[in-house]
This record gives structure tokens, sequence and C-alpha cells, in this order.
């Protein structure tokens, strides 16, 4: 089993992925609150029970840097490339105001990324009629994704709904407090994959409006996690504690583990996993094992990916892990390979 220099164990994302917490919420010029959103996905059958739409949300407190969608890290809309459908005409470089495009010694365009990633208004897009530069993230009003959902409600069957993803995707509050009250008043199905890193007042009552909860638990050591993600733990163990003692809240809490190698798939971190899980009440978690599925994006984003020569978890080493927890009481499921 591969493991990560300990170089690039230590590296973060964080001076990578600008993001300044206190500015999530965005309104139109109505003074509407709206949803930043980098993707929208129908038919999605591995984000909770049956099937469902999937809203991929701008923003996180994180920075996992192996994290698969890294254009959602940002609060805020971003500029991404695709060099393969660059012909290197120059349409953008001359239509920036700012400079922040030039052409690259391969043809094609490349933006300057201490100016671009700044930018708020992207003439460069609307120059480029060969789709070879783009903009990740679009703002969505309340109606508008009550429309997109009573549309998709069809395709659910009777066990499915929506999926909150990211991103963090409570991280927009106006928004998504708006959003799942709507959902809860029409009986839409809410799942949520969190970080569970907010504010506790605000965590309990957002989550009040969810019906299934997936919580990454990325180690369980503080300063490790800090180490790999740029937080420490304790506001995610401690929220999640909190919600499952909850007596007026009857959704359903799913711990997740992304088994990265040379990270957090030690067998001490299992068992130590497996306790905090059992001291609180829980009886099941998933392991998901690493992939390097988001590595385009990194490339689109003109970061560098430090995960690129990492292998995944072999089967049989998932089932070693899998075993573990299963041996210390936990209904353990491995990848996708789960009843919902």
């Amino acid at each position: 089993m591969s493991t990560q220099p300990q170089e690039k164990q230590q590296t973060n994302c964080i001076d990578l992925f600008p993001l300044n917490p206190e500015d999530n919420d965005h309104q139109n010029a109505q003074g509407e609150p709206v949803g930043l959103i980098f993707n929208i996905q129908g038919h999605s059958v591995h984000d909770g029970p049956g099937a469902r739409t999937t809203v991929f949300m701008c923003g996180c407190p994180l920075r996992c840097n192996w994290c698969c969608n890294p254009e959602g890290l940002f609060a805020r809309k971003v500029l991404m490339t695709k060099s393969k459908s660059c012909i290197g005409c120059g349409r953008c470089v001359r239509a920036c105001p700012r400079g922040g495009m030039r052409i690259s010694a391969e043809g094609t365009a490349e933006p300057i990324r201490e100016i671009c990633d700044n930018c708020t208004t992207f003439e460069c897009v609307e120059a480029c009629y060969k789709e070879g530069i783009y903009i990740s993230g679009k703002e969505y009003t309340i109606s508008e994704m009550m429309r997109i959902f009573r549309r998709d409600r069809q395709f659910w069957g009777s066990t499915g709904g929506v999926s909150f993803s990211g991103g963090e995707p409570l991280m927009q509050k106006k928004f998504m407090l708006a959003l799942l009250k709507k959902c809860k008043e029409i009986q839409i199905h809410t799942c949520v994959e969190t970080t569970a890193c907010l504010a506790p007042a605000y965590f309990q009552e957002v989550i009040s409006y969810v019906d299934w909860v997936f919580v990454d638990l990325k180690h369980m050591d503080p300063e490790v996690h800090k180490k790999y993600t740029g937080v420490s733990n304790k506001l995610t163990l401690d929220n999640i504690r909190t919600l499952a003692a909850r007596k007026d809240w009857n959704g359903i809490i799913m711990p997740r583990i992304p088994i990265i190698p040379g990270v957090n798939d030690s067998d001490e971190n299992m068992v130590a996993t497996a306790n905090y899980l059992k001291d609180i009440g829980l009886d099941a978690v998933n392991l998901l094992p690493f992939h390097r599925l988001g590595e385009s994006k990194y490339r689109q984003l003109g970061r560098e990916y430090v995960y690129a020569e990492e292998v995944p978890p072999a089967h049989d080493y998932m089932q070693r892990l899998q075993k573990i927890m299963i041996d210390q009481g936990l209904i353990c499921y491995v990848g996708w390979e789960t009843p919902f």
C-alpha cells in the first residue's frame, strides 16, 4: 500500500483557494437570497436513498488537498479552463481589461491566476466562442430551485429526493434555511453531505429540516485533522454528538470516512473512530476509498493536485478496514455497496 511522501502529506490548499468565511450569503438585485451553485446533477444514485437530484453548493470551511470538487472550495464564481477546446485565437486576451489572460507556450489561453481569481466580470468568457474558458458557479433563486425539484420529482420514485453537496452545502445560511423549509413544506425528502464544521446553533437549526445527514469524519486526532484540512475536528465531533442525542429530530446520520492512504487509514484511527461512533449511539459507518476523479479540475483551476500519483486503496485493503469496524461492533459499508 503506497503512502504519500512526507512533504505531500503536509501540503495544504488553504492558501490556494482563498475563502472569506464571513461572506457566504448572496442576494440578487431584488434583495432575494440566492444560492451559488456549481453543479446540479439529476438521477443521482449515490447521494442518499433512491434516485435523487444532487445540488452542489459553493464554499467550504475545510481545505482537504484530496478534495474531488476543488471548485466547491470557492465561495464565489471562479474561472476554469479547458485547454483541449482552446484554439489559441487570443480573443480572451484582447477582451480582458485587466491583462489577466495570456497565450501559453503550448499555444492555448492561460489565466494569470493572481488577477483572474479575483475577477467578477469575466469578459474573457463572453469573448471565447470555443468554450475554452468558463465560469464555475451560477446563482439560483429559491423559486428557480423549486421549479427544478418539481420537474425532477416524477423521477425520484418513492424513496428519492434532493441531496445537497459541495463544498459544504450549509455554508450559505440564508439560502439553505429558506430552501430546506420550502422542501419540508411540500414533503420533499432532503439529504445533506456535510462537514458539520459550522456554528452549533445554526447547524442544529438547519438540520431540523433535513431527513438524512452524511457527515465525513476525516481523522479523530484534532491536530492531524487540522494538518490535512486546515481546521480542528472539534466542531464537527461536537455537532454530531449533539445531533445524535436530540430527541426532537427523527432523521438518519450516516458517518463516512474517506480513506486517504497514509493520512487516516491506520488501525488506530479506525478504532478511535469506531469508539467515538459507539459512544454517541451510532451503529453504522461508510468507508469511501480515495479516488482521483477530480484531478482534471485542478488543472482547469491552474492548481497542483498533490495526489496525482496516489493509487486508490485495493479492494482487499478496504475489506481489511471494514473488518476492523465490524470487529468493533459497527455495521460497515464500503464504497457504494450500500442499501441506500
